[in-house]
């Protein structure tokens, strides 16, 4: 069974450092349990026969393993023969988890759901793969080492972009991701195009060809929020901009946002934002 890392991407994974080494027969690898930094690594000749938490693992010559942070590393025996592998430390700021199903998860600051065109912001990798044309890695990783050395002025900023470079290359693709994360997509872009109209579990039912249950289902899984949740959110942060960007009628607003009825647009607004319209669009002009 693949085990699979959803990792926040905001903010952005950060490289910390990493090299090339090489263990020969009878070493083994450091016990640790404190690094605060995954630890991406790439095997490129021999075997390394590593352990996380009581799990054991091999990862052989072309094959990719992450290690996450604050958790038990050890051998679980020597290595058998010569090993070379590249490790790379980056570090998370935002969430992540290991899980046996493909999740997304939200980002550790705030980003309105008015930003239409923000992809999905979870990084998916697997734990333990084989990966074809690695060699075509190898490069760019060099690179970032080299970019890293002290002398290199800007090498920061070039070893993170080059860095991001490596993760695009090793993430699954959109086609790799789980039914519950594309029917999750697929129920937030219908909300955000259609968020002026009556919506209800039967109109995404009718729309989506899905169990309202199984919808509700994908959306809570994946971003946190119940169908329901997210359309209210999307809707006051329309409202909220309309109200900062133009003269309209707070009655229009109401309505262009989905609600026939000003007095309950007015309480879901002040739930939201903490202030009625009125004052909200007051406030804000001064």
């Amino acid at each position: 069974m693949k085990e699979y890392l959803a990792i926040s991407c905001l903010p952005v994974p950060t490289f910390i450092e990493g090299n090339r080494v090489t263990f020969h027969r009878g070493e083994s690898h450091p016990d640790r349990d404190d690094l605060p930094y995954f630890i991406l690594i790439f095997i490129t000749k021999g075997e390394l026969y590593i352990a996380e938490n009581g799990v054991q693992y091999t990862v052989k010559a072309g094959e990719m393993f992450l290690l996450r942070p604050f958790q038990h590393h050890y051998s679980w025996q020597p290595f058998q023969t010569e090993t070379n592998y590249y490790w790379l430390h980056f570090y998370v700021a935002g969430k992540w988890n290991q899980t046996e199903d493909l999740i997304s998860l939200q980002p550790a600051i705030t980003v309105p759901t008015l930003h239409y065109y923000t992809p999905n912001m979870t990084l998916h990798l697997v734990k333990h793969e084989l990966l074809t044309g690695m060699d075509k890695l190898f490069p760019i990783i060099d690179a970032i080492f080299e970019e890293s050395a002290e002398h290199k002025k800007f090498g920061f900023w070039r070893a993170q972009q080059l860095f991001i470079d490596v993760l695009q290359a090793i993430q699954l693709h959109p086609q790799d991701e789980s039914k519950l994360v594309l029917l999750s997509n697929e129920v937030q872009r219908y909300l955000r195009d259609h968020y002026s109209n009556r919506i209800t579990n039967k109109t995404l039912s009718e729309a989506l060809h899905f169990h309202p249950n199984y919808i509700t289902r994908a959306l809570k899984e994946t971003i946190g929020l119940t169908p329901t949740e997210f359309l209210t959110k999307y809707r006051m942060e329309e409202a909220e901009k309309r109200l900062l960007d133009t003269d309209e009628p707070i009655t229009e607003i109401a309505e262009s946002v989905g609600f026939q009825n000003i007095y309950y647009f007015s309480m879901a607004f002040k739930k939201h934002m903490g202030c009625s319209p009125q004052n909200y669009r007051k406030k804000k002009n001064h």
